[in-house]
């Protein structure tokens, strides 16, 4: 039996940003399965997800889930009794009790900058990005993640019964300084759910902080 970890990607990026965050953790003999995201909406990645999770499952192994900002939406869809954890990353957690609103959840004016595409996505410009997502990572690993930027749909977190952060072990890992999703927010998140955490880091802790990242992540896997 094996540790497997389903990874969701959060809004306009792709598999490839888990690309160090995987590797810390394969060397630790945990197997990583990057889905690619962006099918159209909450239901069509769930399902990707999903099955992702179910071949893994199906082979006998411990799988689990992380979700990155708004990947967390879609890991949270799963079926719960398919997982053995799961880990949100700076991204909403299902609404619950003591759960902040979704109107509290991004800072600042993040969402109306973004640019509506005629096919329903959304766009952001690679200088808002720069800011927004890699505010402290090296100038290098900043610009590499630039060029790999598209339109994404965007979605929120679908409520459930009990939600789902109540139905398995559930760790929440926030990061203190994101200009993304409200720190405030996240650290309440921290507080309300049974694990939580708090990284000294931007929104992208894989990209700037795969070695912390890849310890919490490796902590979280072992409450299962």
């Amino acid at each position: 039996m094996k540790d497997v970890l389903v990874l969701a990607h959060g809004a306009f990026h792709g598999p490839w940003c888990w690309d160090l965050l995987c590797d810390r953790l394969e060397s630790r003999g945990v197997r990583c399965v990057a889905v690619d995201l962006n099918r159209g909406g909450l239901e069509a990645d769930r399902e990707a997800l999903q099955t992702a999770v179910d071949a893994a499952h199906a082979e006998g192994h411990r799988v689990h889930a992380i979700g990155h900002s708004l990947g967390c939406a879609s890991v949270q869809a799963l079926q719960p009794d398919t997982l053995t954890t799961a880990i949100l990353l700076a991204g909403s957690a299902a609404p619950g009790p003591g759960i902040p609103s979704e109107a509290a959840l991004l800072e600042g004016d993040f969402l109306s900058r973004l640019l509506p595409q005629a096919d329903g996505r959304m766009a952001i410009e690679r200088s808002h990005a720069r800011d927004a997502f890699y505010l402290r990572c090296p100038e290098d690993l900043a610009e590499w993640a630039l060029d790999r930027l598209r339109p994404t749909f965007v979605y929120g977190a679908a409520r459930s019964d009990p939600p789902f952060w109540e139905a398995l072990p559930v760790t929440y890992v926030g990061c203190s300084d994101d200009a993304v999703v409200s720190p405030d927010y996240q650290r309440t998140v921290c507080e309300r759910l049974r694990f939580g955490t708090m990284l000294d880091s931007d929104h992208s802790p894989m990209l700037g902080q795969p070695d912390a990242l890849a310890d919490v992540v490796i902590e979280a896997m072992a409450r299962g």
